[in-house]
């Protein structure tokens, strides 16, 4: 089972926690977290993975994007206590060294401290992003392909309802007809 807190410690820094198998059907709860916690406290967020047994590829999308957005804001996403199923992740893909990762939330938060503070810009809003697998492969669950937020145009839209291994619906322009 999946948990996803927020919590803000003393110095107002925002830090959400997550607990349990990350996957394709809880990023959408993921990334609304993530995006309140930029809302409420400013663009520097600490995740904290050290309850976090597994991540998949659409999640890592979502915590790029956030990372994105949160950097263009005048913050940064810091992931901390990363275990080692999540770490093998993280190494293998690369994004080790793409964000920044501590061993320890006290070690992120103290880091943020001691940053030199950013422009405060006002949060932009969110844009449609892909991730690709190693070797430039697509990701292996089919809504990575277009935004958790809105469908990216001419790419595609989902299904209300939408479950996580079912397909996406390609979006027809006026006159077009299926073939039988």
């Amino acid at each position: 089972m999946f948990d996803v807190s927020l919590s803000i410690d003393f110095d107002g820094q925002a830090v959400v926690a997550l607990r349990g198998e990350l996957n394709l059907a809880e990023t959408p709860c993921v990334a609304s977290h993530l995006i309140a916690a930029v809302a409420a406290c400013g663009p520097s967020v600490i995740v904290d993975l050290a309850g976090l047994e597994g991540i998949g590829y659409c999640a890592l999308s979502v915590l790029l994007r956030i990372r994105r957005w949160s950097r263009n804001s005048g913050g940064d996403l810091r992931l901390a206590a990363p275990q080692p199923p999540v770490r093998r992740i993280l190494e293998v893909t690369g994004l080790i060294d793409v964000f920044a990762v501590y061993r320890s939330v006290e070690e992120a938060a103290n880091s943020a401290r001691q940053a030199q503070p950013r422009s405060r810009a006002v949060p932009q809003p969110l844009r449609a992003a892909t991730v690709t697998r190693p070797g430039g492969r697509p990701p292996a669950c089919p809504a990575a392909r277009h935004s958790l937020i809105r469908p990216r145009p001419g790419r595609g839209m989902c299904r209300p309802g939408h479950i996580a291994r079912q397909a996406c619906v390609k979006r027809r322009s006026p006159g077009e007809t299926t073939a039988p």
